[in-house]
């Protein structure tokens, strides 16, 4: 049993020339002089060669291969695939087999030694029977079933060392060049972003700054004038060529709500409306009810003022208060029907009916006029026929005529009521 319990087999193989002479005699003080090198796997084929020929070195010899064999199976294995093609994928599933079946003979208690160096030798045989039939006993075979996986050991640890470089390099490779690709990509949209943002920059100041201009130059004519020319104003406020002079241009708000009561060529066109939205209905559907009258008038008239100025607020104009502006406008609309419910529960239905009618003529030929126009009817039909007269611009023009015709014959109708309402029914006329 001193081959077993003396480990000083494995140190005399640091020394390169003793290893290769057969004959070489080393006294008990040259090998207690010796160091067993610290990492000594590189010379595993000289460990095993010089362990002892009995059947317990060759136990021996069968445990450290076994145990060297998993750890360098679990290196290989973590290179992943490593594109194996059919004869060496078999070598390959040869190591894993025996891997697998002496770690389950490790974990019997009697005869492991023994069980594994059976398992190790069955295995090679049916896979490699061939490379085995030179030995005739088991422990022959089992020296060379060692040599045979160690070689395969030996190759596959090749492969992954390759494998490993190959995909560095090719890893540096690759990410040198898509790096090198990558930098000229952004560099070149950067140029090219620079230059368009540069280029727009630029346009805009000159934009701004002749815009800039021309604003002054109007403000300081307005303010020497009062009002100016069509030939004054910047090119973003000139609409219609046709109307050369009267222009106002002032900077504040204030100045705008009061060039309103100045002369100016707006001058009909505010008032034509105001007067229009303040006396058609209101006035004339309350003429026998100057209370209800003024009050629908003065508020409608508020409403229409609070919803000029609003508008210029820089608060109701945030993206928060779309709410705001959605539930005043549309409660300015609403306000309109107001009139019609005092009107219904005070003079009843039929009055109400009566009294709008005439309205509801002027109203049915707008509507119809702005669905025709919205829906491109006829020219969608048959297009091409309609591009000079007889389009839906066209036939939206003349609903407009008949609006106001119509509108006009209200308007008359509204009038004659309430005149002939004072005359019979007002106790205040």
């Amino acid at each position: 049993m001193a081959a077993m319990s003396s480990p000083c087999v494995c140190t005399v193989q640091d020394d390169e020339s003793v290893g290769q002479s057969s004959g070489a005699q080393l006294d008990r003080g040259q090998m207690l002089q010796r160091r067993r090198h610290s990492f000594f796997l590189p010379r595993r084929k000289s460990i095993v060669g010089h362990i002892m020929e009995t059947e317990e070195g060759l136990l021996l010899k069968v445990d450290l291969f076994l145990s060297e064999l998993e750890r360098r199976l679990d290196f290989i294995e973590n290179y992943g695939d490593l594109t194996l093609d059919s004869s060496i994928s078999r070598a390959f599933s040869t190591l894993q087999a025996v891997r697998a079946r002496c770690s389950q003979a490790s974990e019997e208690v009697l005869g492991e030694g023994r069980r594994r160096l059976h398992l190790m030798v069955e295995t090679l045989e049916a896979r490699y029977q061939e490379g085995l039939a030179s030995a005739e006993s088991l422990n022959e075979k089992a020296r060379l079933g060692i040599e045979l996986l160690d070689g395969m050991l030996s190759d596959f640890e090749g492969r992954a060392y390759k494998f490993r470089e190959d995909g560095f390099a090719g890893a540096a490779d690759a990410a040198g060049a898509i790096m090198s690709e990558g930098r000229r990509v952004v560099d070149e949209s950067m140029h090219r972003a620079r230059e368009v943002v540069d280029e727009g920059i630029e346009r805009a100041k000159r934009a701004a700054m002749s815009l800039e201009e021309k604003i002054e130059y109007a403000v300081g004519r307005a303010r020497e004038t009062g009002l100016i020319v069509y030939d004054d104003l910047p090119v973003p406020w000139r609409v219609n060529p046709h109307i050369r002079k009267g222009y106002r241009f002032t900077e504040s708000k204030i100045e705008c709500i009061t060039s309103a009561f100045g002369l100016s060529n707006e001058l009909f066109n505010i008032w034509s409306h105001a007067i229009g939205l303040v006396i058609v209905l209101a006035y004339t559907a309350f003429y026998c009810d100057p209370v209800s009258r003024w009050s629908y008038m003065v508020s409608t008239a508020a409403l229409g003022i609070i919803g000029v100025i609003l508008p210029w607020h820089p608060t109701f104009n945030k993206a928060n208060m779309a709410w705001a502006r959605v539930a005043f406008f549309v409660g300015l609309g609403a306000t309109g029907f107001l009139p019609i419910l005092q009107l219904w529960y005070s003079h009843g239905r039929d009055f109400v009916v009566e009294f709008y009618s005439p309205i509801g003529k002027s109203i049915m030929v707008y509507l119809v006029g702005a669905i025709v126009y919205a829906s491109q009817i006829p020219e969608r039909w048959w297009p091409g026929c309609f591009d000079y007269i007889g389009g839906s611009h066209n036939l939206w023009h003349l609903a407009v005529l008949g609006g106001i015709l119509f509108h006009y014959s209200a308007m008359q109708a509204f009038f004659e009521g309430a005149f002939r309402r004072a005359e019979l029914e007002c106790s205040v006329y």
